[in-house]
């Protein structure tokens, strides 16, 4: 096998002639097989097949900056000659040394070349390239992309790896490219705080309610198709072509300490080594396994198309009871069959399908179709095969080209027109998808039908809800930062049946909602606050005018969660002045419909309860000591049954966050020396008092015994 060199140009030879052989040498070593040279636009759609490219084409344009067409796929004016020339070589050149999956970054860069060659009087050629030429270019590309870092340094490599080693200038080239890099802003890591621009572009933690409950309650096939990609989306963070270029085997199982764990099998889209995601609960691993198997059943038919298409290339895929109908006369009925539509092409709609009508009918009543017809008429068999083979890509069979994958071996091929809502499936057709189709049914065409107007959901203010494929892995990305990946996952995407509002606080760890609530800011919606806290809350809204969420976010502070309920006090700061007294104080807070709230608030009144009695019969029986425990033990069991009450209290929601005003007298260390002193040190204390007798009285007075 012969080696392909790089061209490189002679010194001493006027870059006129280098030129020329360097084109030479292009088109001679071109990586491209289907192109013809003298077009302006290069379909290089086979050429090194990227990740879920699918029905994708890759088209490489010619045209110069001034092309009115813009992003259309079309060239109106291309670049000038004897540039033109230069920029296929150098873009065949590139294409054949770094097979690049991103390729208009180059095109981009070559377009200001010719740009800045022109502005600056000078012809359109490459040789007439000098420094300033470049700084000028890199100027335009400035202005036109708000970041042109990536397009600069594409700008730089063109000058110092195809035209300084070629010397296609008169005088050598050493060229840097003067634009800076700026550090992009990323959505998934938890943002600093008041950084308002990264957290709003976090999806917003109701969409995912939304969604859920769509998925638990809609049977309408392109809806669960949407949520099915959702629900992979929330098994781990993963980018949208790792989903749909799993393969249907993509159910894996590890043998673990407590049995069987179960995880999906993903090849990284960006270079990185395959690996197996496990499941954060036993819930999700029903829930993903269940979601599998969904989408290997709906799509059983269509992959069975794909492989005969890979197998039988240029041949109609017919069902097995419609075998006897290849190359012969066909009606609508039958190739309403072989397409796998559930209802018989119309006659006026024949057109649509591509089916050419031929002389001839037939009055067997097995091909006529609809009950009552004597006679139906023939179509050209040839004519709907035609357009059926023509759906296929040129890249078919393969699907993913750094796997291999083919569309047989895919979870995601499934039956054309599967997330039309308003057209009819066609079983036998196969088809995948793009990013952008997804994106489109989770509301990136807000003025269309999205998966959200279908069931009439919106945002908190009545704009059209939305979310892209990449939320997803800003969110996990973002909660997994902030410690709380396995609760969240499940609290943000369940098994339940409904999770509509005001009920789904029974589902959600309080805990990880409120960490949330932290970290994704207006994000995750509202706290419901009661009583105490709404009054402290209010307060901090008054005296430092603050939002409402501001103020919420300095009240909650850090939670810990205790075996009372959960706790607000700042640890890093003091340590708490109330040891295992938290109904007592006014940083302990409890959730109104929390079961484990309720169940240790019960609890710990039936053994204050128990205290109180036992204390009242000592008291009773005259036994020393016991007023002390009484005093001690019944304003707790007071504010234990006021936590039950508020628990009982059918006008408090579930999800509202309850904190019990402070007691009268306090317990902490702090309030016990505070007492003490102001005691020992009044002035109007008229008797004299022993020391001892003066401690007890002190601390019997602040409820200490």
């Amino acid at each position: 096998m012969v080696d392909i060199v790089h061209f490189a140009g002679k010194a001493g030879v006027a870059a006129a002639t280098n030129l020329e052989k360097f084109i030479l040498h292009a088109k001679v070593n071109t990586p491209f097989t289907s192109i013809c040279w003298e077009d302006n636009s290069w379909n290089i759609t086979s050429f090194n097949i990227g990740k879920n490219q699918g029905k994708t084409k890759k088209i490489a344009h010619f045209k110069s900056l001034r092309d009115p067409s813009r992003n259309k796929s079309t060239v109106i004016i291309p670049f000038s000659m004897p540039f033109l020339e230069f920029a296929k070589s150098a873009f065949s050149e590139i294409m054949r040394r770094f097979h690049l999956q991103e390729f208009k970054r180059y095109l981009y860069a070559m377009q200001a070349i010719e740009q800045a060659l022109l502005d600056s009087g000078k012809p359109a050629c490459v040789t007439q390239v000098d420094a300033n030429i470049l700084d000028d270019a890199a100027s335009l590309l400035q202005l036109r992309f708000d970041d042109a870092w990536s397009v600069g340094r594409c700008l730089e490599r063109l000058t110092t790896q195809i035209i300084a080693p070629a010397k296609l200038t008169p005088v050598p080239l050493d060229w840097v490219s003067p634009i800076t890099y700026k550090q992009p802003i990323r959505a998934d890591r938890v943002a600093p705080k008041n950084n308002d621009k990264v957290v709003s572009r976090l999806p917003s933690v109701q969409t995912i309610l939304d969604l859920a409950e769509i998925h638990h309650t809609s049977k309408h096939i392109p809806d669960r198709v949407v949520t099915s990609f959702v629900t992979l989306a929330m098994f781990a963070p993963s980018r949208g072509s790792e989903i749909l270029t799993l393969p249907v085997n993509c159910i894996r199982h590890v043998q673990g300490e407590e049995g069987l764990m179960m995880g999906i099998a993903w090849d990284p889209a960006k270079g990185g080594m395959p690996l197996t995601k496990f499941a954060a609960s036993e819930q999700f691993e029903k829930l993903a396994t269940e979601t599998v198997d969904f989408l290997l059943d709906l799509g059983a038919s269509s992959r069975r198309a794909a492989l005969w298409y890979a197998e039988n290339p240029g041949q109609l895929y017919l069902p097995d009871d419609m075998k006897h109908l290849r190359g012969q006369p066909i009606t609508l009925y039958e190739a309403s069959k072989i397409l796998g539509k559930p209802t018989e092409i119309q006659s006026s709609h024949a057109s649509r399908f591509g089916l050419v009508k031929i002389d001839g009918k037939t009055n067997i009543s097995s091909r006529t179709g609809a009950a009552g017809r004597y006679w139906a008429s023939l179509f050209d068999f040839a004519s709907l095969e035609k357009v059926v083979l023509a759906k296929l890509p040129e890249i078919f069979p393969i699907l993913d080209g750094s796997t291999g994958l083919k569309w047989h071996q895919a979870l995601f091929v499934l039956p054309e027109n599967i997330i039309n809502p308003i057209a009819e499936t066609l079983h036998n057709v196969p088809s995948v998808f793009s990013i952008n189709q997804i994106n489109n049914q989770l509301g990136a065409n807000p003025a269309g039908v999205t998966i959200f107007s279908r069931h009439g959901k919106t945002n908190r203010d009545g704009s059209p809800m939305a979310i892209t494929t990449h939320g997803f892995r800003h969110l996990l990305n973002t909660l997994a930062q902030s410690k709380h990946l396995s609760e969240s996952l499940i609290a943000f995407w369940s098994g339940r049946k409904s999770v509509m509002q005001n009920k789904w606080y029974d589902h959600v760890p309080q805990e990880a909602f409120i960490e949330a609530y932290l970290k994704l800011g207006d994000n995750i919606g509202g706290i419901s606050s009661g009583e105490a806290l709404n009054e402290k809350v209010q307060g901090l809204i008054a005296s430092h005018a603050l939002t409402e969420h501001e103020a919420m976010g300095i009240e909650l502070g850090s939670i810990s969660v205790t075996r009372f309920g959960l706790c607000k006090h700042p640890y890093a700061l003091t340590p708490c002045p109330l040891d295992k007294d938290c109904s007592n104080c006014s940083e302990h807070v409890f959730v109104k419909g929390d079961k484990r709230h309720r169940e240790e608030a019960e609890f710990q009144y039936n053994i204050h309860a128990k205290a109180v009695a036992a204390a009242t019969a000592a008291l009773e029986g005259g036994e020393p000591g016991a007023a002390r425990w009484l005093k001690q033990n019944h304003p707790r069991m007071q504010r234990w049954a006021l936590i039950l009450e508020k628990m009982n209290d059918e006008t408090i929601p579930n999800g509202t966050m309850i904190t019990l005003p402070p007691p009268e007298n306090t317990q902490s260390k702090t309030g016990l020396a505070h007492a003490v002193r102001m005691i020992a040190t009044d002035v109007n204390h008229p008797v004299e008092v022993d020391p001892t007798d003066e401690a007890e009285n002190a601390l019997m007075s602040m409820g200490f015994f």
